[in-house]
């Protein structure tokens, strides 16, 4: 297995957590204002800690503002109104599968803005992954 497979792996499991603890959150009743909050200061210590292990100049172009801001943006709506769903009685076992096809909207992206190729084995797993979040989520 290459590295891209192995960190996409690792990437699979921790943010499968991540989503979990969402759920967490909710049935603790945690307030999601500061949550979010806490979350994004675990996010700003991490990369303090990769920028200063990288040993590279802390640079902001506005290039990276901009493309920094819009991805903020759009997770940021993504995971609230994910967190709202729980909230409002949205069952895990539905709201993360519906979630999960994020993944197809990013494919398509991918092979529309960068021409990576579109080979049958994709379509088909992207038909296979779209039936069992369908299934999971009834």
């Amino acid at each position: 297995m290459n590295i891209s497979v192995t960190l996409a792996v690792i990437s699979l499991i921790f943010m499968g957590l991540s989503s979990f603890m969402n759920k967490v959150a909710v049935s603790n009743g945690l307030y999601f204002p500061p949550l979010l909050m806490i979350i994004n200061v675990c996010y700003i210590v991490m990369a303090l800690i990769i920028h200063m292990n990288q040993k590279q100049p802390f640079v902001i172009t506005p290039r990276m503002l901009g493309i920094g801001s819009l991805v903020g943006l759009f997770g940021s709506i993504g995971y609230v109104c994910m967190f709202y769903a729980l909230n409002n009685g949205g069952m895990g076992s539905v709201v993360f599968p519906i979630v999960g096809l994020s993944l197809i909207v990013s494919v398509i992206l991918s092979i529309a803005i960068y021409q990576e190729p579109l080979t049958v084995g994709r379509i088909v797993g992207l038909s296979l992954g779209l039936g069992s979040i369908i299934l999971l989520s009834r």
